[in-house]
């Protein structure tokens, strides 16, 4: 936790106590004089830029309670501002606290208001603290820091009257319901020891007939007292205050509970009754602050100004993490790689060792890998007929005349041997008959020649031929198919050539309709 300076101001003075961890450190007291402030002014010089926190008991103080309509955001705040002006207009130092709601239809919301209505009474020492360039936290009055007393105590009462002495005179708090409802500072000296028992019933008396006309409690109902006595002093006033009032139920924090309770040292606790309180607010600061915007800015700044350090400090510890991390990772890895490479070595030693014993290989390691690269180019390049007889079949099922006698398949750069020129048939007739290039030479693709004849056959050679170039038509449909050239036709129609043969024999008397076709695919099918 960081360091705190708290400061508690009365009308008789201040007392300063230097917050440091988890508990208060040491303390000053000075008086209300031109030396107290000048004493103040030098114990502030060895502080920078440590928060200020301000409790102030007097007199001089204001509660109100107030029923207003529930409200949100910007309305809420602009109808309490109007009341605060309302109820205290001579002094900055003010606040309201929204205590709960009302159990009516309504809902409405019940504040308490507060101020201190002298607030010269801490100018000088607040102007002391604004020289040294000290971000102030708040000023809180001393009975709203006495509220956390409920629950370090862990008070169950339902009515309970918190009873010190202080320099001022005595204080007496009332809250009920565990709730803070009334405070008062009586001017008195209660320190005389003969003096002391009727001073304190007498004053709590006052106290409960004043509730009482409040309307707060009842005379009727239990009143639980409790006296802080830091120095066992009021062993006597107590058990005068519960003989006289049978219907009160006093307590007594003495000394020894109260360093036990607070872990407070003797010596700390002897310097001043604020204490105790200053104790409370190091530890928590009440939500009631009277302190204006204008004086806290600075602690806004000196808190933006810390988140961003601690903000700096996270980011730094993630990227330290990060960092560690890589490292960590970065020697794993470099162990792995290490292991590999181990491990590589020993193997390869373990291979070199074993090939040793290996007899004498026909071949070096290179020709076998090219030989296996020769075997796998060559399967990447094999072919079958099956496609080409695919072709074939399709085209003699819609040809049932036809009667395949003979196939012969080829796959390489020329195409495969036939007698005679023939014919191109389809889309091949339209190719001019030039020589191949020498990079077409160099495509591999297939072909085939197909003998065949018609059966039956009666001496039609016209329907002979009309069957075979329908047969060749069809092949040449195929999109796979680069050419169909007619080699051998049963009857040569070429007119160049003489007539020869006899017409007069008799179709019944036997013949043959025999024909052959070259069939080129397209390269890479």
């Amino acid at each position: 936790m960081a360091d705190k300076l708290l400061i508690g101001i009365s009308a008789q003075g201040a007392i300063a106590a230097h917050w440091r961890g988890s508990g208060i450190a040491g303390c000053r007291v000075f008086a209300g004089n031109e030396g107290g402030y000048a004493a103040f002014k030098e114990y502030l010089a060895s502080f920078t830029n440590v928060p200020v926190f301000l409790m102030v008991d007097a007199v001089e103080e204001d509660y109100r309670f107030e029923t207003l309509p529930h409200a949100f955001g910007s309305e809420r705040a602009d109808m309490v501002g109007r009341k605060l002006r309302q109820h205290y207009r001579n002094t900055p130092y003010m606040t309201a606290w929204r205590v709960g709601r009302d159990s009516g239809k309504r809902r409405d919301d019940r504040y308490l208001f507060s101020a201190l209505t002298n607030p010269e009474l801490i100018g000088d020492w607040l102007r002391a603290v604004a020289a040294r360039d000290l971000p102030v936290a708040g000023i809180y009055l001393l009975p709203m820091v006495s509220a956390a007393l409920l629950e370090k105590l862990d008070v169950k009462a339902a009515n309970l009257l918190i009873v010190a002495q202080h320099a001022g005179g005595l204080r007496l708090t009332f809250f009920r319901d565990r709730q803070f409802r009334l405070s008062r500072l009586t001017r008195g000296d209660g320190s005389h020891a003969e003096d002391r028992a009727r001073y304190f019933t007498e004053e709590i008396s006052n106290t409960r007939l004043y509730l009482h006309a409040l309307r707060t409690m009842t005379l009727d109902e239990p009143l639980t007292v409790l006296l802080l006595d830091r120095g066992d002093e009021l062993i006597e006033a107590a058990a005068s205050v519960a003989r006289d009032n049978p219907s009160l139920a006093c307590m007594r924090l003495g000394r020894g509970e109260l360093i036990a309770r607070f872990g407070l040292s003797g010596p700390l606790l002897d310097e001043s009754p604020y204490i105790v309180y200053l104790h409370l607010l190091g530890h928590k600061a009440p939500q009631s602050n009277l302190a204006p915007a204008g004086v806290t800015a600075g602690y806004r700044r000196y808190q933006a100004r810390r988140a961003i350090y601690a903000a700096c400090g996270a980011f730094a510890f993630g990227a330290a993490v990060w960092t560690g991390a890589n490292l960590y990772q970065m020697t794993a890895l470099r162990g792995e790689a290490e292991d590999a490479a181990r491990q590589t070595a020993q193997l390869s030693a373990r291979y070199r060792e074993i090939t040793r014993q290996f007899p004498q290989a026909p071949a070096s390691a290179e020709n076998l890998k090219k030989a296996v690269e020769i075997a796998q180019k060559l399967r990447e390049g094999a072919r079958t007929p099956e496609w080409m007889m695919t072709l074939v079949s399709r085209a003699l099922e819609e040809s049932p005349t036809v009667v395949l006698k003979e196939f012969g398949w080829k796959y390489g750069a020329t195409e495969i041997e036939a007698q005679g020129g023939g014919r191109a048939i389809g889309a091949a007739a339209a190719q001019p008959a030039v020589p191949p290039s020498p990079a077409a030479a160099r495509l591999r693709r297939q072909s085939g020649l197909i003998e065949g004849e018609i059966r039956p056959f009666r001496g039609d050679y016209r329907g002979a031929i009309e069957t075979i170039n329908a047969f060749a038509a069809r092949l040449a449909r195929e999109p796979a198919v680069a050419e169909v050239r007619v080699v051998k036709l049963p009857l040569n129609v070429n007119p160049t050539l003489s007539l020869s043969g006899n017409t007069l024999d008799s179709p019944e008397q036997g013949g043959i309709a025999d024909f052959r076709l070259l069939l080129v695919l397209k390269p890479n099918t």
